[in-house]
């Protein structure tokens, strides 16, 4: 049983893994294509925010993959049993990919509309450099767990840095910008587009890996 219970999750993984990478590949394409429609379109300033906010999205998901992978590859050994698979690393991945999801329904409906007379520049504009805050922060939060695994033990709970360590990665993180979460990007990561059964079980907030004295590996939903 326990080999079978092992064997799930390893395969669950690498299909989650397969998953995000066809999602980045996808919204990376998307968004070189949209950026070269819009860069011909003229030097007028929505055309010219269009082409800087695809250029940058396709720059922040090439970026985030690699990392998410990682998070993804060791998030089992923080589940508190085989029959939780449950922790804060598994909440940023989870959030993360919704973020992307959304942000490639987005780049398709542009790429399908983008030449109707219907098309409404201006609030795609918005959409899509409001998701494109949200989706850098969440690399940036990526980042941070990337360190957190890197100064702790394998599968260890507990920040294990010096105190100095400790207060600097808590400064940075108090840098944070957490306002882009809300207003149009409310609640992405509960229900993403494409997906039948939603993007649920992270909550409303964005959970964050937060060191304390209590545990590295604490969830913690933006306030």
């Amino acid at each position: 049983m326990l080999g079978l219970n092992k064997e799930r999750k390893t395969a669950s993984r690498l299909s989650y893994g397969m998953d995000l990478r066809a999602t980045t590949q996808s919204l990376v394409a998307l968004a070189e294509d949209n950026a070269a429609y819009f860069a011909s379109q003229g030097p007028g300033e929505t055309a010219r925010r269009l082409v800087a906010t695809f250029t940058a999205i396709r720059e922040q998901a090439l970026g985030l993959e690699p990392a998410l992978g990682q998070l993804l590859g060791v998030a089992h050994l923080f589940d508190l049993d085989a029959e939780t698979p449950a922790n804060g690393y598994r909440s940023l991945v989870h959030t993360a990919r919704c973020c992307l999801a959304h942000l490639l329904h987005k780049a398709r409906y542009v790429a399908s509309s983008r030449k109707s007379i219907f098309f409404r520049a201006g609030h795609n504009l918005a959409e899509l450099e409001a998701y494109l805050a949200a989706l850098t922060q969440l690399r940036a939060l990526a980042y941070y767990a990337q360190r957190l695994l890197a100064t702790n033990r394998p599968g260890g709970l507990f920040f294990e840095g010096d105190g100095g360590l400790n207060a600097d990665f808590l400064r940075e993180y108090g840098t944070l910008h957490k306002g882009c979460f809300y207003g149009r990007c409310l609640g992405f990561q509960v229900r993403a587009p494409g997906h039948s059964h939603g993007c649920r079980g992270a909550g409303q907030g964005t959970a964050l890996l937060k060191p304390s004295p209590h545990g590295a590996g604490e969830g913690r939903a933006v306030d």
